[in-house]
């Protein structure tokens, strides 16, 4: 990501809006409504009954915000090919200020019987992530990658969180804290980082980004060995307990064809922060 500074703001502020451009970035970096926040699953349990969620906020908000805060906003998409991916350029400008980010997508992607799926959907894909990636920049939805990732009741019929999970997940973003409203073996407790706490990260550290920590095991609580970098075959389990009379497992998420949540302002919203 590179950051060009286009018209820096003068003295008397930003233009049209009587703010300091810092004074921008602070409004920028609000957390969202936690009703807008939205969550998708990451890896699920054997029985798939329960997930980590991963939260994300549909691009429209960003949108929204935006308009709100700096109303002379406005961003450029560039796109190429590079074998199966499509990769886009998101220039953002803010403020007078341009910040740059990249997104990309698989253009199809294989089935577990070998079949291929066209994504229809990539190019808008890559220009969803692109565009919040750019945000991020700015400060705009950074708050997300720090949200702690819990165990959450999945509904895989649906592919969904049940209902319940998601006003427990959603109260989490207010307090800090996740209390499901079943206690599953205890393994509905988040990470041990409240919510608020991240959201006082002043240095934009993504503490949660990628699932920095090993999951804890979601038949005993235990701790997991990460096959996930030394695994053979791509159908085996990413953790395994380590617990030997224990056979909790945690398998592969499958690789969902539908657009993660458009972020550009002709799509709706990311399956991922930024």
């Amino acid at each position: 990501m590179s950051n060009t500074s286009t018209t820096p703001p003068g003295p008397n502020g930003v233009a049209g809006t009587g703010k300091t451009f810092d004074a921008v970035l602070a409004e920028l970096a609000q957390p969202f409504d936690p009703e807008a926040v939205e969550f998708k699953a990451g890896a699920t349990t054997q029985d798939k009954a329960r997930a980590l969620a991963l939260a994300y906020v549909d691009s429209r908000v960003y949108q929204v915000r935006l308009d709100a805060v700096a109303p002379d906003w406005r961003n450029e998409y560039t796109r190429e090919y590079a074998g199966d991916r499509v990769i886009v350029t998101c220039a953002l400008t803010v403020a007078g200020v341009t910040r740059q980010a990249i997104g990309e997508s698989l253009q199809a992607s294989a089935r577990h019987d070998g079949s291929t799926v066209i994504e229809e959907n990539a190019a808008t894909s890559a220009e969803a992530q692109a565009f919040k990636r750019a945000c991020s920049a700015f400060g705009l939805g950074r708050y997300l990658y720090s949200v702690p990732q819990v165990w959450a009741e999945y509904d895989a019929q649906r592919r969904q969180f049940t209902p319940a999970a998601v006003l427990a997940l959603r109260e989490m973003l207010r307090t800090g804290k996740y209390e499901p409203a079943a206690n599953h073996n205890g393994h509905g407790n988040g990470s041990g980082n409240s919510a608020a706490a991240q959201h006082s990260n002043g240095n934009g550290t993504a503490t949660g980004e990628a699932a920095a920590d090993t999951p804890a095991c979601p038949k005993c609580g235990g701790a997991m060995w990460d096959n996930r970098a030394s695994k053979k075959n791509p159908r085996a389990p990413d953790f395994r307990c380590k617990k030997a009379d224990c056979d909790g497992v945690i398998w592969p998420a499958k690789q969902s064809t539908a657009a993660p949540a458009a972020s550009p302002q002709t799509a709706s919203g990311s399956a991922v922060p930024f």
